[in-house]
């Protein structure tokens, strides 16, 4: 079913997507699955985003092409020095530095006063509490959060699996995070079965 999915669900792509897609490669840099981000797009779309936030730019691939397939504005944000010089460079080589605000720090010590529509959280997975709550007063009433990740390549569900004793404190770390999101008294939240594992939070108020 996945592979007759994919034949049908196109992936916009241009010359920039593919020297990044290319790049992310050849560094072995995480990023979002094609099914994870047409499902951000999407939301974008159907939720009339203008501003979002994203926590961990890695490369700028996310950012890219939530800037090429939308009309909102992102901000976000790298702690890594290499990341952040590459994401740069892509942004710049896209011409979308009108679109695409980035800050190089850690996003706990980053302090914000601007309102955003969408925070999309995609970076260190052991934080993303940590994350959410730092950057839930800069979300507006009704806004949308989405975390990527929650799965951990279906580690989360399997954890009997893992030797590594790091590795499973690390998915020990990301099933409390989704447990308590879903127990978030300020969201309404689910996590779906896309990519890795994608959450959507809905901010009450």
């Amino acid at each position: 079913m996945s592979n007759y999915l994919k034949s049908l669900n196109k992936l916009p792509k241009n010359d920039l997507i593919d020297k990044v897609l290319l790049e992310a490669k050849e560094l072995k840099t995480p990023i979002i699955s094609d099914e994870g981000i047409m499902f951000l797009i999407q939301v974008i779309k159907i939720a009339k985003v203008k501003k979002v936030l994203e926590i961990g730019s890695a490369i700028g691939y996310s950012a890219i092409m939530m800037a090429l397939n939308t009309n909102a504005e992102i901000t976000t944000i790298e702690k890594d020095e290499l990341s952040y010089d590459r994401a740069i460079k892509n942004v710049s080589n896209g011409n979308l530095s009108s679109r695409i605000k980035l800050i190089k720090a850690d996003a706990l010590e980053v302090e914000l006063e601007e309102m955003f529509d969408l925070i999309f959280i995609d970076a260190a997975k052991g934080q993303y509490l940590k994350f959410l709550e730092r950057f839930k007063p800069n979300l507006n009433d009704g806004g949308i959060v989405i975390c990527d990740n929650l799965l951990f390549h279906g580690l989360v569900s399997d954890k009997e699996q893992i030797e590594s004793k790091r590795l499973k404190g690390l998915v020990n770390k990301i099933d409390d995070f989704n447990h308590k999101l879903i127990e978030h008294p300020d969201f309404d939240s689910f996590i779906y079965e896309i990519g890795d594992g994608l959450s959507m939070s809905i901010k009450k108020g």
